[in-house]
């Protein structure tokens, strides 16, 4: 975690606790939870864009002189690590359902539903 601040990991750290409150309350993750996850990572993108141009258009920023602003990279860095957090989400669910219905298979239970 070197070389990043804390406001690059809020929206993984939101993510992970979501997830966590969603196997406390339900014990399953609903399918909508992963597309939202990652829409809402993508969204942080153009979210950027716009925050950074923001910020820049007030500094008297011109055509030969290229602004940048580390609010942009805050942004994309949140996006980039939600990204990352959700597939490693993802995967540990699969293995966690994979390793369910192997255990209700193996007994002989049947599933659930």
């Amino acid at each position: 975690m070197t070389g990043t601040r804390a406001v690059h990991w809020i929206l993984a750290a939101l993510l992970l606790v979501a997830w966590l409150a969603l196997w406390a309350v339900r014990r399953r993750i609903p399918l909508w939870f992963f597309p939202a996850a990652l829409c809402l990572a993508v969204l942080c993108f153009p979210a950027g864009v716009l925050a950074g141009r923001a910020e820049t258009a007030a500094a008297g920023c011109t055509a030969d002189n290229l602004c940048f602003s580390m609010r942009e990279v805050d942004w994309w860095l949140n996006g980039a690590l939600a990204m990352l957090a959700c597939g490693a989400l993802a995967a540990v669910t699969v293995a966690v359902e994979l390793g369910r219905a192997a255990s209700r298979y193996l007994s002989g239970r049947p599933g659930p539903g």
